[in-house]
Protein backbone atom coordinates (compact mmCIF):
# COMPACT_ATOMS: atom_id res chain seq x y z
CA UNK A 1 0.00 0.00 0.00
CA UNK A 2 1.61 3.48 -0.92
CA UNK A 3 1.44 6.64 0.82
CA UNK A 4 -1.85 7.67 -0.56
CA UNK A 5 -3.48 4.79 0.13
CA UNK A 6 -2.59 5.21 3.51
CA UNK A 7 -3.90 8.44 4.18
CA UNK A 8 -7.06 7.92 2.48
CA UNK A 9 -7.47 5.02 4.26
CA UNK A 10 -6.59 7.07 7.77
CA UNK A 11 -9.28 9.76 6.72
CA UNK A 12 -11.98 7.26 6.12
CA UNK A 13 -11.04 6.12 9.65
CA UNK A 14 -10.72 9.16 11.44
CA UNK A 15 -14.39 10.64 9.62
CA UNK A 16 -16.31 6.88 10.56
CA UNK A 17 -14.76 7.91 14.55
CA UNK A 18 -16.46 11.75 14.35
CA UNK A 19 -19.53 10.19 12.78
CA UNK A 20 -20.25 7.34 15.50
CA UNK A 21 -19.12 10.04 18.53
CA UNK A 22 -21.55 12.52 17.07
CA UNK A 23 -24.72 10.60 16.53
CA UNK A 24 -23.91 7.23 18.64
CA UNK A 25 -25.70 8.54 21.25
CA UNK A 26 -28.90 9.89 19.07
CA UNK A 27 -29.22 6.18 17.63
CA UNK A 28 -32.82 5.39 17.94
CA UNK A 29 -34.06 2.88 20.72
CA UNK A 30 -30.63 3.18 22.80
CA UNK A 31 -31.26 2.73 26.52
CA UNK A 32 -31.65 5.88 28.79
CA UNK A 33 -28.85 6.02 31.60
CA UNK A 34 -30.32 6.44 34.55
CA UNK A 35 -27.15 5.34 36.83
CA UNK A 36 -26.52 8.52 38.56
CA UNK A 37 -29.56 10.76 38.85
CA UNK A 38 -30.07 13.59 41.30
CA UNK A 39 -33.08 14.42 42.63
CA UNK A 40 -33.88 16.99 39.98
CA UNK A 41 -33.44 14.53 37.35
CA UNK A 42 -35.70 11.86 39.05
CA UNK A 43 -38.19 14.84 39.51
CA UNK A 44 -37.90 15.67 36.01
CA UNK A 45 -38.07 12.19 34.24
CA UNK A 46 -41.55 11.62 36.59
CA UNK A 47 -42.55 14.87 35.20
CA UNK A 48 -42.28 13.29 31.92
CA UNK A 49 -43.19 9.80 32.06
CA UNK A 50 -45.15 9.00 35.32
CA UNK A 51 -48.45 7.31 34.28
CA UNK A 52 -50.75 8.99 36.55
CA UNK A 53 -49.45 12.47 35.73
CA UNK A 54 -50.25 11.87 32.26
CA UNK A 55 -53.24 10.32 32.40
CA UNK A 56 -54.33 13.70 34.50
CA UNK A 57 -53.17 15.94 31.51
CA UNK A 58 -54.75 13.97 29.37
CA UNK A 59 -58.02 14.61 30.94
CA UNK A 60 -57.76 18.03 30.44
CA UNK A 61 -58.69 17.36 26.84
CA UNK A 62 -62.03 15.53 27.37
CA UNK A 63 -63.39 18.44 29.35
CA UNK A 64 -61.92 20.66 26.63
CA UNK A 65 -64.25 18.40 24.55
CA UNK A 66 -67.70 18.41 26.56
CA UNK A 67 -66.77 22.63 26.76
CA UNK A 68 -67.01 22.71 22.70
CA UNK A 69 -70.18 20.60 22.92
CA UNK A 70 -71.93 22.47 25.31
CA UNK A 71 -70.99 25.34 23.59
CA UNK A 72 -72.39 24.62 19.96
CA UNK A 73 -75.93 24.56 20.89
CA UNK A 74 -74.96 28.25 20.70
CA UNK A 75 -74.23 28.09 17.32
CA UNK A 76 -77.03 27.48 14.55
CA UNK A 77 -77.65 23.62 13.48
CA UNK A 78 -77.59 23.25 9.72
CA UNK A 79 -79.41 19.88 8.26
CA UNK A 80 -79.13 18.44 4.54
CA UNK A 81 -81.98 16.31 4.20
CA UNK A 82 -82.79 14.47 1.10
CA UNK A 83 -85.24 11.60 -0.21
CA UNK A 84 -87.12 10.00 -2.78
CA UNK A 85 -90.81 7.82 -1.79
CA UNK A 86 -92.79 6.04 -4.14
CA UNK A 87 -96.38 5.98 -3.53
CA UNK A 88 -99.28 4.14 -4.88
CA UNK A 89 -101.41 6.58 -7.57
CA UNK A 90 -104.79 4.79 -7.41
CA UNK A 91 -104.67 6.02 -3.58
CA UNK A 92 -107.45 7.66 -1.58
CA UNK A 93 -107.01 11.61 -2.38
CA UNK A 94 -105.92 13.49 0.62
CA UNK A 95 -109.62 14.18 2.09
CA UNK A 96 -110.56 10.79 1.89
CA UNK A 97 -113.36 11.42 -1.39
CA UNK A 98 -112.90 10.02 -4.91
CA UNK A 99 -111.77 12.20 -7.49
CA UNK A 100 -110.58 12.35 -11.03
CA UNK A 101 -107.60 13.68 -10.50
CA UNK A 102 -104.74 11.89 -11.12
CA UNK A 103 -101.95 11.65 -7.61
CA UNK A 104 -98.09 11.63 -8.29
CA UNK A 105 -96.89 8.35 -7.58
CA UNK A 106 -93.49 9.19 -7.17
CA UNK A 107 -91.59 12.42 -5.03
CA UNK A 108 -88.22 13.55 -4.40
CA UNK A 109 -86.98 16.57 -2.26
CA UNK A 110 -83.65 18.13 -1.40
CA UNK A 111 -84.13 20.66 1.24
CA UNK A 112 -81.61 22.70 3.54
CA UNK A 113 -82.97 23.00 7.24
CA UNK A 114 -81.64 25.06 9.87
CA UNK A 115 -82.69 25.53 13.60
CA UNK A 116 -81.05 28.37 15.89
CA UNK A 117 -82.07 28.67 19.66
CA UNK A 118 -83.21 31.35 20.89
CA UNK A 119 -83.93 31.16 24.64
CA UNK A 120 -83.95 27.57 26.44
CA UNK A 121 -84.02 28.71 29.85
CA UNK A 122 -80.48 29.20 30.06
CA UNK A 123 -80.11 25.70 30.02
CA UNK A 124 -77.20 25.70 27.37
CA UNK A 125 -75.47 28.84 28.91
CA UNK A 126 -75.27 27.22 32.70
CA UNK A 127 -74.18 23.71 31.02
CA UNK A 128 -71.13 25.60 28.83
CA UNK A 129 -70.09 27.52 31.72
CA UNK A 130 -70.22 24.38 33.91
CA UNK A 131 -67.95 23.22 31.18
CA UNK A 132 -65.59 25.82 31.80
CA UNK A 133 -64.91 25.28 35.58
CA UNK A 134 -65.14 21.61 34.71
CA UNK A 135 -61.81 21.95 32.54
CA UNK A 136 -60.45 24.45 35.04
CA UNK A 137 -61.15 22.19 37.51
CA UNK A 138 -59.10 19.27 36.26
CA UNK A 139 -55.80 22.13 35.61
CA UNK A 140 -55.68 22.03 39.21
CA UNK A 141 -56.32 18.42 39.19
CA UNK A 142 -53.20 18.17 37.35
CA UNK A 143 -51.04 20.43 39.60
CA UNK A 144 -52.72 17.84 42.63
CA UNK A 145 -51.25 15.56 40.83
CA UNK A 146 -48.09 16.43 40.24
CA UNK A 147 -47.37 17.52 43.91
CA UNK A 148 -48.42 13.89 44.65
CA UNK A 149 -45.78 12.54 42.63
CA UNK A 150 -43.18 15.44 43.06
CA UNK A 151 -43.53 13.82 46.94
CA UNK A 152 -43.62 10.47 46.09
CA UNK A 153 -40.58 10.62 43.90
CA UNK A 154 -39.17 12.54 46.66
CA UNK A 155 -39.94 9.77 49.42
CA UNK A 156 -38.73 6.79 46.87
CA UNK A 157 -35.40 9.02 46.13
CA UNK A 158 -35.01 9.53 50.15
CA UNK A 159 -35.68 5.91 51.21
CA UNK A 160 -33.57 4.71 48.57
CA UNK A 161 -30.55 6.67 49.69
CA UNK A 162 -31.57 5.34 53.65
CA UNK A 163 -31.40 1.95 51.98
CA UNK A 164 -27.78 2.52 50.27
CA UNK A 165 -26.61 4.05 53.55
CA UNK A 166 -27.52 0.99 55.51
CA UNK A 167 -25.82 -1.27 53.54
CA UNK A 168 -22.76 0.98 53.99
CA UNK A 169 -23.63 0.69 58.20
CA UNK A 170 -23.80 -3.26 57.49
CA UNK A 171 -20.27 -3.63 55.83
CA UNK A 172 -18.71 -1.57 58.81
CA UNK A 173 -20.66 -3.66 61.37
CA UNK A 174 -19.88 -6.75 59.84
CA UNK A 175 -16.25 -5.58 59.55
CA UNK A 176 -15.93 -4.60 63.07
CA UNK A 177 -17.37 -8.34 64.14
CA UNK A 178 -15.02 -9.90 62.15
CA UNK A 179 -12.01 -8.06 63.81
CA UNK A 180 -13.84 -9.22 67.13
CA UNK A 181 -14.50 -12.62 66.27
CA UNK A 182 -10.57 -13.15 65.24
CA UNK A 183 -10.22 -11.39 68.37
CA UNK A 184 -11.90 -13.66 70.41
CA UNK A 185 -11.03 -16.36 68.72
CA UNK A 186 -7.33 -15.64 69.08
CA UNK A 187 -8.30 -15.30 72.88
CA UNK A 188 -9.63 -18.76 73.18
CA UNK A 189 -6.83 -20.32 71.70
CA UNK A 190 -4.53 -18.99 74.46
CA UNK A 191 -7.04 -19.34 77.03
CA UNK A 192 -7.73 -15.89 78.08
CA UNK A 193 -11.39 -16.63 77.68
CA UNK A 194 -13.89 -19.19 77.39
CA UNK A 195 -15.49 -20.82 74.65
CA UNK A 196 -18.79 -18.91 74.80
CA UNK A 197 -17.29 -15.79 74.00
CA UNK A 198 -16.41 -16.92 71.12
CA UNK A 199 -19.68 -18.65 69.91
CA UNK A 200 -21.20 -15.37 70.65
CA UNK A 201 -18.75 -13.44 68.68
CA UNK A 202 -19.31 -15.86 65.80
CA UNK A 203 -22.98 -15.70 66.27
CA UNK A 204 -22.88 -11.88 65.88
CA UNK A 205 -21.08 -12.14 63.28
CA UNK A 206 -23.57 -13.87 61.45
CA UNK A 207 -26.57 -11.83 62.70
CA UNK A 208 -24.42 -8.90 60.54
CA UNK A 209 -23.96 -10.98 57.40
CA UNK A 210 -27.70 -11.45 57.43
CA UNK A 211 -27.98 -7.46 58.05
CA UNK A 212 -26.16 -7.06 55.26
CA UNK A 213 -27.79 -9.20 52.98
CA UNK A 214 -31.25 -7.52 54.08
CA UNK A 215 -29.93 -4.11 53.25
CA UNK A 216 -28.60 -5.19 50.09
CA UNK A 217 -32.07 -6.80 49.27
CA UNK A 218 -33.59 -3.17 50.62
CA UNK A 219 -31.74 -1.34 48.19
CA UNK A 220 -33.01 -3.19 45.88
CA UNK A 221 -36.23 -3.05 46.31
CA UNK A 222 -36.28 1.10 46.81
CA UNK A 223 -34.88 1.12 43.06
CA UNK A 224 -38.24 -0.84 41.89
CA UNK A 225 -40.41 1.24 44.14
CA UNK A 226 -38.17 4.52 42.72
CA UNK A 227 -38.39 3.13 38.91
CA UNK A 228 -42.03 2.91 39.07
CA UNK A 229 -42.69 6.26 40.20
CA UNK A 230 -41.01 7.83 37.73
CA UNK A 231 -42.82 5.29 34.96
CA UNK A 232 -39.35 4.72 33.37
CA UNK A 233 -39.80 2.03 30.93
CA UNK A 234 -35.96 0.65 31.43
CA UNK A 235 -35.98 -0.09 35.12
CA UNK A 236 -32.65 -2.60 34.29
CA UNK A 237 -30.39 -0.08 35.59
CA UNK A 238 -31.37 2.94 38.05
CA UNK A 239 -29.26 4.62 40.58
CA UNK A 240 -28.66 8.18 42.29
CA UNK A 241 -26.71 10.19 43.45
CA UNK A 242 -26.71 12.73 46.72
CA UNK A 243 -26.15 13.24 50.21
CA UNK A 244 -28.27 13.37 53.40
CA UNK A 245 -29.09 16.62 54.76
CA UNK A 246 -26.22 17.94 56.60
CA UNK A 247 -28.18 21.15 57.82
CA UNK A 248 -31.61 20.70 59.64
CA UNK A 249 -33.73 24.57 60.92
CA UNK A 250 -37.27 24.34 62.41
CA UNK A 251 -40.36 24.07 60.44
CA UNK A 252 -42.98 27.17 60.64
CA UNK A 253 -45.71 27.29 62.61
CA UNK A 254 -48.70 24.94 61.36
CA UNK A 255 -51.10 27.95 61.93
CA UNK A 256 -48.87 29.94 58.75
CA UNK A 257 -48.61 26.33 57.30
CA UNK A 258 -52.56 25.90 56.79
CA UNK A 259 -53.08 28.87 55.78
CA UNK A 260 -50.63 29.36 52.93
CA UNK A 261 -51.96 25.26 52.21
CA UNK A 262 -55.65 26.92 52.48
CA UNK A 263 -55.11 29.37 49.35
CA UNK A 264 -53.00 27.63 47.71
CA UNK A 265 -53.21 23.89 47.58
CA UNK A 266 -54.63 22.96 44.32
CA UNK A 267 -57.14 19.90 45.65
CA UNK A 268 -59.12 23.12 47.53
CA UNK A 269 -58.48 24.88 44.26
CA UNK A 270 -60.26 22.00 42.64
CA UNK A 271 -63.25 21.79 44.96
CA UNK A 272 -64.50 25.31 45.15
CA UNK A 273 -64.41 25.19 41.07
CA UNK A 274 -66.11 21.77 41.40
CA UNK A 275 -68.88 23.01 43.74
CA UNK A 276 -69.23 26.41 41.36
CA UNK A 277 -69.79 23.81 38.21
CA UNK A 278 -72.21 21.45 40.26
CA UNK A 279 -74.07 24.95 41.23
CA UNK A 280 -74.34 25.65 37.27
CA UNK A 281 -75.57 22.40 36.67
CA UNK A 282 -78.50 22.59 38.97
CA UNK A 283 -79.69 26.22 37.27
CA UNK A 284 -78.82 24.38 34.27
CA UNK A 285 -81.59 21.63 35.02
CA UNK A 286 -84.01 23.65 36.65
CA UNK A 287 -83.97 25.22 32.26
CA UNK A 288 -85.72 22.56 31.49
CA UNK A 289 -88.97 24.03 33.77
CA UNK A 290 -88.97 26.90 31.20
CA UNK A 291 -90.10 26.53 27.38
CA UNK A 292 -87.83 26.58 24.38
CA UNK A 293 -87.61 29.36 21.93
CA UNK A 294 -86.02 28.46 18.56
CA UNK A 295 -85.33 30.04 14.91
CA UNK A 296 -86.08 27.14 12.07
CA UNK A 297 -85.99 27.53 8.37
CA UNK A 298 -85.73 25.53 5.23
CA UNK A 299 -85.32 26.00 1.55
CA UNK A 300 -85.25 23.02 -0.94
CA UNK A 301 -86.63 21.85 -4.24
CA UNK A 302 -89.58 19.01 -4.15
CA UNK A 303 -90.10 17.34 -7.39
CA UNK A 304 -93.32 14.92 -8.21
CA UNK A 305 -94.08 13.05 -11.63
CA UNK A 306 -97.35 15.18 -11.79
CA UNK A 307 -97.04 18.57 -11.12
CA UNK A 308 -93.44 19.21 -11.66
CA UNK A 309 -90.77 20.73 -9.44
CA UNK A 310 -90.83 23.66 -7.86
CA UNK A 311 -89.04 25.46 -5.02
CA UNK A 312 -90.26 25.66 -1.82
CA UNK A 313 -88.98 27.43 1.80
CA UNK A 314 -90.37 27.41 5.47
CA UNK A 315 -89.57 29.97 8.19
CA UNK A 316 -91.18 30.39 11.95
CA UNK A 317 -90.76 30.76 14.91
CA UNK A 318 -91.47 27.73 17.36
CA UNK A 319 -92.10 27.17 20.84
CA UNK A 320 -92.25 24.31 23.13
CA UNK A 321 -92.57 23.66 26.55
CA UNK A 322 -92.68 20.43 28.25
CA UNK A 323 -96.44 19.98 29.18
CA UNK A 324 -96.19 16.59 31.00
CA UNK A 325 -92.81 14.94 31.23
CA UNK A 326 -93.55 12.04 34.13
CA UNK A 327 -91.06 14.31 36.71
CA UNK A 328 -87.93 14.06 34.36
CA UNK A 329 -86.65 17.44 34.72
CA UNK A 330 -87.68 17.48 38.72
CA UNK A 331 -85.80 14.18 39.36
CA UNK A 332 -82.45 15.84 37.31
CA UNK A 333 -82.86 19.08 39.48
CA UNK A 334 -83.24 16.92 42.92
CA UNK A 335 -80.05 15.22 41.27
CA UNK A 336 -78.25 18.03 40.50
CA UNK A 337 -79.01 19.43 44.32
CA UNK A 338 -77.82 16.06 46.05
CA UNK A 339 -74.59 15.97 44.19
CA UNK A 340 -73.94 19.80 45.22
CA UNK A 341 -74.32 18.61 48.93
CA UNK A 342 -72.33 15.72 48.15
CA UNK A 343 -69.62 17.72 46.97
CA UNK A 344 -70.33 20.33 49.83
CA UNK A 345 -69.40 17.77 52.21
CA UNK A 346 -66.69 15.75 50.77
CA UNK A 347 -65.15 19.85 50.77
CA UNK A 348 -65.30 19.29 54.44
CA UNK A 349 -63.86 15.95 54.72
CA UNK A 350 -60.88 17.09 52.10
CA UNK A 351 -59.79 19.90 54.22
CA UNK A 352 -60.11 17.93 57.62
CA UNK A 353 -57.83 15.46 55.88
CA UNK A 354 -55.55 17.83 54.28
CA UNK A 355 -55.02 19.41 58.18
CA UNK A 356 -53.62 16.13 59.36
CA UNK A 357 -51.80 15.39 56.50
CA UNK A 358 -49.98 18.22 57.13
CA UNK A 359 -49.78 18.06 60.64
CA UNK A 360 -48.39 14.86 60.24
CA UNK A 361 -45.36 16.35 57.84
CA UNK A 362 -44.69 19.08 59.96
CA UNK A 363 -44.74 16.09 63.19
CA UNK A 364 -42.52 14.21 60.72
CA UNK A 365 -39.93 16.93 60.25
CA UNK A 366 -39.55 18.11 63.65
CA UNK A 367 -39.43 14.77 65.06
CA UNK A 368 -36.57 14.32 62.47
CA UNK A 369 -34.80 17.76 63.65
CA UNK A 370 -34.99 16.32 67.36
CA UNK A 371 -34.29 13.35 66.53
CA UNK A 372 -30.75 14.12 64.62
CA UNK A 373 -29.76 16.27 67.36
CA UNK A 374 -30.01 13.01 69.53
CA UNK A 375 -29.10 10.63 67.25
CA UNK A 376 -25.46 12.57 66.14
CA UNK A 377 -24.68 12.90 70.53
CA UNK A 378 -25.84 8.97 70.88
CA UNK A 379 -23.73 7.59 68.09
CA UNK A 380 -20.89 9.71 69.24
CA UNK A 381 -21.11 8.13 72.82
CA UNK A 382 -22.01 4.50 71.46
CA UNK A 383 -18.14 5.09 69.22
CA UNK A 384 -16.73 6.10 72.34
CA UNK A 385 -18.34 3.29 74.78
CA UNK A 386 -17.29 0.39 71.67
CA UNK A 387 -13.95 1.42 71.73
CA UNK A 388 -13.37 1.85 75.60
CA UNK A 389 -14.94 -1.91 75.89
CA UNK A 390 -12.63 -3.05 73.28
CA UNK A 391 -9.39 -1.57 74.83
CA UNK A 392 -10.95 -3.22 78.28
CA UNK A 393 -11.18 -6.63 76.65
CA UNK A 394 -7.79 -6.77 75.05
CA UNK A 395 -6.51 -6.50 78.52
CA UNK A 396 -8.92 -8.60 80.46
CA UNK A 397 -11.17 -5.92 82.14
CA UNK A 398 -14.17 -6.64 79.82
CA UNK A 399 -16.10 -9.45 78.91
CA UNK A 400 -17.07 -10.22 75.05
CA UNK A 401 -20.45 -9.39 75.94
CA UNK A 402 -19.24 -5.78 76.96
CA UNK A 403 -18.14 -5.53 73.64
CA UNK A 404 -20.82 -7.36 71.54
CA UNK A 405 -23.87 -5.01 73.53
CA UNK A 406 -21.65 -1.77 72.38
CA UNK A 407 -21.64 -3.29 68.84
CA UNK A 408 -24.93 -3.89 68.65
CA UNK A 409 -25.24 -0.30 70.49
CA UNK A 410 -23.55 1.21 68.20
CA UNK A 411 -24.92 -0.30 64.96
CA UNK A 412 -28.16 1.22 65.91
CA UNK A 413 -26.81 4.54 67.26
CA UNK A 414 -25.72 4.64 63.10
CA UNK A 415 -29.28 3.33 61.58
CA UNK A 416 -31.33 5.97 63.77
CA UNK A 417 -29.24 8.94 62.57
CA UNK A 418 -30.07 7.69 58.92
CA UNK A 419 -33.42 7.55 59.96
CA UNK A 420 -33.74 10.84 61.23
CA UNK A 421 -32.16 12.46 58.47
CA UNK A 422 -34.52 10.43 56.02
CA UNK A 423 -37.60 11.78 58.25
CA UNK A 424 -36.41 14.75 58.55
CA UNK A 425 -36.75 15.14 54.45
CA UNK A 426 -39.97 13.51 53.66
CA UNK A 427 -41.66 15.59 56.16
CA UNK A 428 -40.42 18.52 54.82
CA UNK A 429 -41.36 16.85 51.16
CA UNK A 430 -45.13 16.14 52.86
CA UNK A 431 -45.11 19.97 53.84
CA UNK A 432 -44.04 21.92 50.73
CA UNK A 433 -46.91 18.99 48.50
CA UNK A 434 -49.45 20.40 50.72
CA UNK A 435 -48.45 24.13 50.54
CA UNK A 436 -47.90 23.10 46.97
CA UNK A 437 -44.43 25.10 46.42
CA UNK A 438 -42.68 22.45 45.14
CA UNK A 439 -40.09 19.61 45.27
CA UNK A 440 -36.96 21.92 45.49
CA UNK A 441 -38.73 24.62 48.57
CA UNK A 442 -38.97 23.35 52.13
CA UNK A 443 -40.84 24.51 54.27
CA UNK A 444 -39.59 26.87 56.54
CA UNK A 445 -36.35 26.17 55.77
CA UNK A 446 -33.89 26.78 52.75
CA UNK A 447 -32.79 25.05 49.58
CA UNK A 448 -32.97 21.29 49.57
CA UNK A 449 -30.29 19.51 50.09
CA UNK A 450 -28.06 19.20 46.95
CA UNK A 451 -25.63 16.53 45.85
Amino acid sequence: MNGAAKKSLFRLILGLAVLLTVFGGAIPGSAADYRSLTLEDCLALARQHNPVLGASREKISEMVADFDAARSKFFPRLTLLSYYQRLEPNRLSPGGASTNQTLFGQEGLASLTGKQLVFDGLKTYHNTRAAALGKKAQQQEVARTSDDVVYQVSEAFYRLMEAKEDVKVAAEALKERQEFLELTEAFFKAGKITRVDALKARSQMLEAEQGQVEAANAVRLAQEILARTLGVEDKGVLDIRGRLPRDFVRASDFNSLWAKAEAANPEIKRLNLELDQSQALVKAARGGFFPEVNLQGAVGMRGRDVGGRKEEYLAGVYLEYPFFEGGLTRAQVAKAASQYRQLQEKKRDILDALRVDLMNGWKTQEDGRKGVEAARQNVIASEEAYNSALALFRVGKATGLDVLTAEIELTRARLSLIRYQVAYEIGRAKIAQIISVGSTEAAGSGPAARP
